[in-house]
């Protein structure tokens, strides 16, 4: 090969060389390589149906995300988009509770990923659980004056619930609401219902295999009426009933208008008068008629009954302790017939007998139609309350009226 051609081929071989050195210093510049961060990227739950064979649902968390840091070239980072990154999570091999669960991330051949976070999630697992609930009547609204409801029935008388543990374990009540204003009649309603927590808060999330029961609610009409007490047996002679006192002393009762009209009074069911000896309250039960109940079936009623043990006094007087009425203007008692003395024998409760004193007995004696001489005369005693007089010793006076 001559010469001059060799130094032609070295300078293509070196004009070859420094082409290249400068397609990739441009292209370096031109198109360098970068890295990009994917937000808030949606991460896909996959093997869903392994929970499902388990009975489990996802709880938390409703919606997972993560961001991805991702290494490349500018073209082909700026041809990227988030729905190019796919993350997910596998399912599978979980129990019920709180686990986390590792992240896996793919991206596009052209890009490799620097970063992502988290790496994992944290997943709270739940058991569908069914429970039995029984269906609670609430009413609203107010009845007209002398109405009262009856015992509500209810069909179902309970439903099924289901969903998550902690979901279902919230329902405090199923309630079904209904409607009484102004009702004169018996109630016959079918009514939605729905699942209330502690605090009376809907919960919603959780089936129910009835959403309305039927409700039947029995209006009575309301009367009151007093309490009379009955006893058996006899107190002991020296005992005595002071006071009755029955509380309350009426009380309401509920039934059809027919059958409350021939109800005058609620007795209460025989009693031994002799249990009542030094017990301050007694509870009684009553006797009710057929076809009637209380308005209030909580309502208590006791008795208290003071009794107290007779006792007897015996007072000393003389006539002229006694007031002397319709005596003869011209005439006079001898002197020593107004000292003649006699004794009252008083019995009655202790508390009453302990506190009398002679000033309390009222006594007369009544001279009416009498002349001057000697007469027979007896006394008039007007008797205290709860003071029986038993006897006057003597029951009669010889006394002599003088002209002054």
């Amino acid at each position: 090969m001559s010469k001059e051609k060799e130094n032609n081929l070295t300078i293509k071989i070196f004009a070859l060389i420094i082409a290249i050195i400068l397609w990739s210093y441009v292209m370096s510049e031109e198109n360098p390589p970068i890295t990009s961060d994917y937000r808030n990227i949606e991460v896909n739950l996959t093997n869903v149906a392994s929970l499902e064979r388990q009975n489990l649902v996802v709880m938390e968390p409703k919606d997972a995300k993560i961001t991805v840091k991702v290494l490349g070239k500018r073209n082909d980072i700026s041809n990227i988009s988030e729905k190019d990154i796919i993350a997910t999570v596998d399912l599978s091999g979980y129990t019920e509770g709180n686990v986390k669960v590792p992240v896996n991330v793919e991206v596009p051949n052209e890009v490799k990923i620097v970063d992502y976070s988290p790496k994992d999630i944290l997943f709270k697992f739940e058991k569908l659980v069914r429970k039995e609930k029984t269906v609670t009547i609430q009413t609203e609204g107010k009845l007209p004056q002398g109405y009262v409801l009856g015992e509500p029935e209810i069909k179902p008388q309970s439903i099924y619930i289901e969903g998550p543990r902690s979901w279902v374990n919230s329902v405090s009540k199923v309630m079904a609401l209904v409607n009484v204003e102004d009702k004169k009649d018996d109630i016959n309603v079918s009514v939605p219902i729905k699942l209330v927590d502690d605090e009376g808060n809907d919960v919603r999330g959780v089936g129910k295999d009835q959403n309305v029961v039927d409700v039947s609610i029995p209006v009575y009409r309301a009367k009151k009426v007093p309490i009379e007490l009955q006893t058996e047996n006899q107190l002991p002679d020296n005992y005595q009933i002071m006071n009755i006192n029955i509380n309350p002393s009426t009380i309401e009762i509920k039934g059809r208008k027919d059958v409350l009209a021939d109800i005058s009074s609620i007795k209460t069911k025989p009693i031994d008068i002799n249990s009542l000896i030094g017990n301050k309250d007694v509870a009684v039960d009553l006797e009710i008629p057929e076809k009637v109940s209380l308005a209030d079936p909580n309502q208590k009623v006791t008795i208290n009954l003071n009794i107290e043990e007779n006792k007897t006094k015996t007072l000393d007087f003389t006539l002229n302790d006694v007031k002397i009425i319709n005596l003869d203007q011209e005439l006079s008692i001898d002197e020593e017939d107004l000292n003649k003395s006699f004794e009252i024998t008083v019995k009655g409760s202790s508390s009453k007998v302990d506190l009398l004193n002679k000033e309390d007995l009222y006594m007369e004696l009544d001279l009416t139609g009498l002349d001057e001489g000697s007469h027979n005369v007896s006394l008039s005693i007007k008797e205290e309350e709860g003071i029986t007089i038993m006897s006057i010793a003597p029951e009669s006076f010889n006394i002599t009226l003088r002209k002054e």
